[in-house]
């Protein structure tokens, strides 16, 4: 049998990569001899073999491995008494240079409303298509999929189709995303883009006749399409409506009122804008548009243009700071109360009529939208015909309750009128501070993670129905710091991070280490940050804070290479070095029935040692890596055997066979011979020859041995039975001598100890 071996190697944890290539992370514990060597085992059907740059170092780099699939790899070193071996196995994704979403679509009608993409997956790859209307990601940030689906999202040729075509109900221009996923590593992806630029249908339809006031400061001159027009739009930089992909569109003048100068001026989503409406009266004209689906012109419009509507009334003064403006559309306003549960007190909401504007002007009062529970406030309007006016909203019975109170305030002058909304809102004083926990996120040593981002208990519209209504909020992330060379994380469009989104994912997290975010609390664009301020301040609480994303490299355990022991009760442990960012652990799995627990010198160090073997049989241990919340987990199994190094009964003395004397000795102590005490070396029972020494060294011949397991350079002629050598090509010491059960003498390699009596 095999002495314990001296020295274990460790080809390093299992690896699943992004990429071609990877630097292996080989190891060794104990008394290695030489370099160690690494080989080619296994790699995928038909594909090329890798380089590996350095086969003669313990780390490697390889290249090539640019087919999906396992690549194996093989470490092997000498030892003093024999030789180790440890595999590792290399999961690579596949190399991409053919992917692609394919080319843009942008000569497809509206009116057909099917594009099919022409994406290139390669091979060990899976496709996810994914798509979003462009004008509402451009003008607004919010992903969309409106009026399209998909069909075959899988695969690499899917369709766009429109769900609307002839009256589709938004500009049809839409980027289609491709996402190829790495079939054996989810954390290795990569994506391209097509544009599907539908040519929209140019047969719009606007009402034939139409009545419009608008505020004097306002530029805008616009009408409504009708409900079942087609829309598109001309302003967006990436919509199917823009001029600079083939739609024009031109206002043919009928009649307009003296000083009038209509011009078509935009197209926006469900609007047509004018230049130089700016006389009272009315206007007649047709519309004109033209594209690559032909020319259509509208029947006659007539475009009545009534004058100047009264200007939104003023909310904001100084004496009364609770009044705050914009709540969530232009002209809406609005208060936030603390402590107001159960109140009776009334509360007074104060405004001017602008000054541009007479105090004849009307104004009409009325609650609107979702009232809380206990019903709507009575409201009393004062100081009608004068510039300054005030309502006095009295609670209903049993006081104020927690939500929204909303009251419309119609300002009225001639024909011509304007609407606001002005919002009380009661606070549950229930807020509290915007917190998300640190997180972990797991990753593979290559390709980019997320992080899945908990948001903030949800309350608007869950304390009750009202409870802050028609209010847009949204939480908002900044970077803070990031590891050395990272890139940049990405965040979700607006839409998905809403007061009223439970959770976010944060992206492009390419370097292991720790990102810090801020998280704060936002109202809309041109909302007044003053009601989330008072909101949260009913609370005490705080609308922003830091958090962490520790990208925590995944370490894979590997165990080092099983082995057979006898004699030995110790024995190395070499599992794989977990490095600064990670912790190992080894542990005892099994054990032969009746054994006592080994002891494991140092558990968390992986190259370590057990003491303790104490009965024949399996002891398995395991070393389990923990990097974060990930772990890995590999097993090394140690067979403990029969001791048979020291063949006792064969030296003694038995009937009718005496102990035979070793006769011939070589000592460096000074005690040969039978007139010395010791009588050494004939004590030793049973050896050809004995050596001993404390301070000198045995050198025997060393040697190479052919195939024919012959020393070369001695002649067959000259071999002497009990002859030594030291074989330099299998590496171990020889003796020529013959073997229980042979016929003939051979040279063998002298692997079991023997012992003095």
């Amino acid at each position: 049998m095999i002495f314990a071996q001296d020295c274990s190697i460790n080809a390093g944890g299992n690896a699943t990569i992004c990429g071609t290539s990877y630097m292996l992370q080989g190891s060794v514990a104990g008394s290695g001899n030489n370099s160690p060597t690494w080989t080619l085992v296994s790699k995928p059907a038909g594909a090329p073999n890798p380089v590996i740059n350095g086969a003669n170092t313990y780390t490697p780099n390889v290249t090539g491995m640019t087919s999906p699939g396992n690549y194996v790899f093989e470490i092997s070193q000498s030892c003093t008494t024999g030789t180790v071996k440890s595999q590792v196995t290399i999961t690579a994704p596949g190399e991409v240079s053919t992917f692609t979403a394919g080319p843009d679509i942008t000569n497809v009608s509206a009116l057909t409303g099917t594009a099919t993409l022409a994406g290139v997956i390669p091979a060990g790859y899976t496709a996810s298509w994914t798509y979003y209307n462009i004008i509402n990601y451009e003008n607004y940030g919010i992903i969309t999929t409106k009026n399209a689906t998909m069909s075959n999202n899988t695969t690499a040729t899917p369709s766009l189709i429109l769900t609307k075509k002839a009256n589709h109900d938004t500009d049809p221009a839409y980027r289609a995303v491709l996402r190829i996923t790495s079939i054996n590593n989810p954390n290795c992806w990569y994506e391209d883009d097509a544009i599907v630029r539908f040519i929209p249908n140019p047969q719009i339809s606007i009402p034939a006749m139409n009545d419009f006031c608008y505020q004097a400061a306002s530029n805008d001159r616009y009408l409504y399409l009708d409900g079942t027009s087609p829309i598109f739009s001309t302003t967006s930089p990436g919509s199917s409506g823009n001029p600079a992909f083939g739609t024009t569109i031109s206002l043919n003048v009928i009649s307009q009122p003296a000083g009038g100068n209509i011009s078509f001026s935009s197209l926006l989503e469900g609007a047509i804008y004018f230049n130089g409406v700016n006389a009272i009266g009315t206007y007649k004209f047709t519309v004109t548009v033209t594209n690559a689906n032909g020319t259509y012109t509208t029947p006659q419009i007539s475009y009545t243009y009534n004058g100047i509507s009264p200007k939104n009334v003023d909310f904001l003064d100084s004496s009364y700071p609770e009044q705050m403006a914009v709540y969530s559309s232009g002209g809406s306003a609005g208060a936030v109360y603390c402590n107001y549960v159960g109140k009776t007190t009334p509360i007074n909401i104060y405004f001017k009529i602008d000054p541009a504007d007479p105090a004849s002007v009307i104004t009409n009062i009325s609650n609107i939208r979702i009232t809380p529970p206990g019903g709507a406030p009575i409201l009393t309007l004062n100081g009608a015909g004068t510039m300054n006016r005030n309502i006095v909203a009295t609670p209903p019975a049993g006081g104020w309750q927690v939500g929204t109170y909303v009251i419309s305030i119609n300002t009225q002058k001639g024909t011509c009128n304007i609407t606001q909304a002005y919002y009380i809102h009661i606070s549950d004083g229930n807020r509290s501070n915007v917190s998300v926990p640190n997180t972990t996120a797991c990753y593979p040593g290559s390709g980019v993670v997320t992080a899945t981002i908990p948001l903030p208990e949800v309350y608007k519209g869950i304390v009750n129905s009202s409870y802050f209504q028609d209010f847009n909020g949204r939480y908002d992330f900044t970077l803070v710091s990031k590891p050395a060379g990272a890139a940049d994380p990405t965040f979700e469009a607006g839409n998905f991070r809403t007061l009223t989104n439970t959770s976010t994912v944060i992206s492009n997290l390419d370097k292991q280490g720790e990102y810090v975010f801020k998280i704060k609390a936002v109202p809309g664009p041109g909302t007044d940050p003053r009601f989330l301020d008072k909101e949260y301040e009913c609370s005490g609480a705080s609308l922003e804070s830091t958090f962490s994303i520790f990208v925590s490299k995944q370490i894979n355990s590997n165990a080092g290479s099983d082995k057979a022991v006898s004699c030995n009760t110790t024995v190395s442990l070499a599992g794989n070095d977990p490095g600064v960012t990670s912790t190992g652990q080894w542990e005892l799995t099994s054990k032969p029935a009746g054994a006592t627990d080994p002891i494991i010198v140092n558990p968390s160090l992986y190259n370590t040692a057990v003491k303790g073997l104490s009965v024949l049989g399996v002891y398995k241990f395991s070393w389990k890596v923990t990097t974060g919340t990930c772990a890995s987990m590999d097993e090394v199994v140690i067979t403990f055997g029969q001791c048979t190094a020291c063949y006792k009964p064969g030296v003694m003395a038995t009937t009718g066979n005496p102990a035979l004397n070793t006769n011939f000795g070589i000592t460096s102590l000074g005690r040969a011979g039978a007139d010395h005490g010791d009588n050494w070396p004939m004590i030793r029972k049973g050896g050809w020859i004995a050596l001993e020494s404390k301070t000198k060294g045995f050198v025997p011949n060393r040697v190479d041995f052919n195939t024919s397991g012959n020393p070369v350079g001695i002649p067959v002629a000259n071999f002497i039975e009990g002859m030594l050598v030291y074989d330099m090509t299998n590496k171990c010491m020889k003796m020529y001598t013959i073997k229980e059960g042979d016929t003939s003498m051979a040279w063998h390699c002298i692997s079991t100890q023997a012992c003095p009596e």
